[in-house]
């Protein structure tokens, strides 16, 4: 099963889908994506949180990735799984759709989420 945002391919289980949570500081965000940019450097980036986030928004953060020691996978691991836990209609869906399906892909992705995506996607689905 791929998800893809771009031709609504499972766009809802997308970083890029509208699914709104609160970080641990309270702070807003629309998508798992507005927060990974907000946040990827390891320092919040107030331009980029500060930007037009709605439904598929992709805007990059100006601060560069941090990845040493794998940060920005579990960063990202953090915040989806925040996103899911504050939206349960949308995680109890997860869950049901995962024990009927045995892969997740995200095959159009180039970079490290092509496999990351789909095994984070995995792990939130399977713990619950």
């Amino acid at each position: 099963m791929n998800i893809w945002y771009a031709t609504g391919e499972n766009a809802w289980l997308s970083n890029l889908a509208e699914r709104s949570f609160k970080d641990k500081l309270g702070k807003d965000y629309v998508s798992v994506e507005h927060a990974y940019q907000s946040w990827k450097s390891g320092a919040f980036d107030e331009i980029t949180y500060a930007k037009p986030w709605t439904a598929g928004a992709k805007f990059v953060g100006r601060k560069g990735t941090k990845t040493l020691n794998d940060w920005n996978l579990e960063l990202m691991r953090l915040i989806m799984r925040a996103s899911f836990e504050q939206n349960p209609a949308i995680y109890d869906a997860l869950t049901k759709l995962y024990s009927e399906k045995d892969v997740f892909t995200h095959n159009q992705d180039r970079g490290i989420w092509r496999e990351e995506f789909p095994k984070i996607l995995k792990e939130i689905a399977t713990s619950a």
